[in-house]
């Protein structure tokens, strides 16, 4: 069987491909990316082949897809690639997953349902940390539960690891500006990183005001499980990164116009992702954790009494995000994702088989789980 790992000698793309390559469930693993020299030298290393491709082509992107059973997506930034990379997957008729984690460009993908579906294809989004295996956790909690009241994602991550190009897109366009959240049963948008304060205790990280930000959960999760109240709410280590955001926020240099500087067109956006890098280098020595930590609060009832279960987890960025789409595509090889369409995971992975594996994996430093019911007897 064949796999393609586009992007994958990005920081994502790179560990799932080499996580494919070591299960022996493929014969071949392609690197697809711009790259040449980096996405070369990862296919040596893993014993794969490399093409190269180019994002902004869809002759590319078909070309590079062409025969593949099983098509691993880690081209970001999401909201601008997503789309016309699934599109070209579908028309291939291969699998996919991605760690898409823009809500926006998500409700597009959705839309692709029928025509997947169509061409026998099985496409899952968002499958990535949070979302992901948040996605996952709700709904494993959820088939516990008699009824859903709200599901909450949480998620911190320090500044102090490694990521992908792409993060800083992706952190301006979805943490900052309005996001959705969905209260008592209806979409409204909040303040990203403004609205919505609580305090949170991380595992870890300790304890942290977070606030609203923009992700796949909300829009999706009230779709597939019938609950009155979901929301993500997050933070950065340090808080004063935040704070960097807000600012930048403030005076309105979060924007994709584009601008003639000299006769050069630039965004605004294009040169605030390299300027985050460079404040990011400035903060990497200070005392503060390195990697994440997620945690997934599902409140409901069972058997008519209120019961809670929270799900908590800390990771590295780049093992957290890339391991769970690894693991779906060897279970779609393995023929143990059978729904057909575009889902986000909470709709198409089996939720208990795929937990027990991600945390076999090693990748998290600890896991937890906690239930909360009322007391019968002691």
């Amino acid at each position: 069987m064949k796999a393609v790992v586009l992007g994958g000698a990005g920081v994502m793309g790179s560990y799932a491909a080499n996580f494919v390559a070591k299960s022996n469930v493929f014969s071949n693993v392609v690197i697809a990316d711009i790259n040449v020299k980096k996405g070369e030298k990862i296919a040596s290393q893993i014993g794969g082949d490399y093409i190269k491709v180019d994002a902004n082509d869809e002759e590319s992107i078909k070309n590079a897809v062409k025969g593949a059973d099983v098509v691993i997506n880690a081209i970001g930034p999401f909201y601008r690639y997503a789309y016309p990379i699934l599109k070209s997957v579908i028309n291939e008729e291969a699998n996919y997953v991605d760690i898409c984690d823009d809500y926006d460009i998500t409700l597009k993908l959705i839309e692709l349902d029928e025509e997947a579906r169509k061409k026998g294809v099985s496409a899952i989004i968002g499958l990535g940390a949070s979302p992901g295996i948040t996605n996952v956790a709700a709904s494993y909690a959820a088939s516990q539960l008699d009824e859903v009241d709200e599901i909450k994602v949480y998620v911190t991550r320090s500044i102090k690891e490694e990521a992908g190009e792409a993060i800083p897109y992706h952190m301006l366009h979805a943490w900052i500006g309005d996001v959705p959240v969905y209260e008592n049963g209806e979409f409204k948008m909040a303040k990203g990183l403004k609205d919505g304060i609580e305090w949170v205790n991380f595992p870890l990280f300790g304890n942290a005001a977070v606030y609203y930000f923009g992700h796949p959960e909300t829009v999706t999760l009230p779709r597939y499980i019938k609950a009155r109240n979901v929301a993500c709410k997050g933070t950065f280590f340090p808080q004063s990164f935040r704070d960097f955001l807000i600012q930048l926020d403030s005076i309105g240099l979060i924007s994709n116009e584009k601008m003639n500087i000299k006769g050069i067109e630039i965004t605004p956006i294009d040169f605030l992702t390299k300027f985050v890098g460079k404040m990011v280098a400035k903060v990497k020595n200070e005392n503060i954790p390195e990697g994440g930590a997620v945690m997934v609060a599902v409140k409901g009832k069972k058997n008519g009494k209120e019961m809670e279960y929270e799900f908590s987890g800390t990771a590295k960025m780049k093992e957290a995000t890339a391991t769970p789409a690894a693991l779906a595509a060897i279970m779609m090889a393995k023929g143990e994702i059978e729904r057909k369409g575009v889902i986000p995971p909470e709709a198409g992975i089996p939720s208990k088989k795929f937990l027990n594996r991600l945390v076999k994996t090693g990748i998290f430093g600890k896991t937890w789980i906690g239930i909360k019911k009322e007391i019968e007897e002691l």
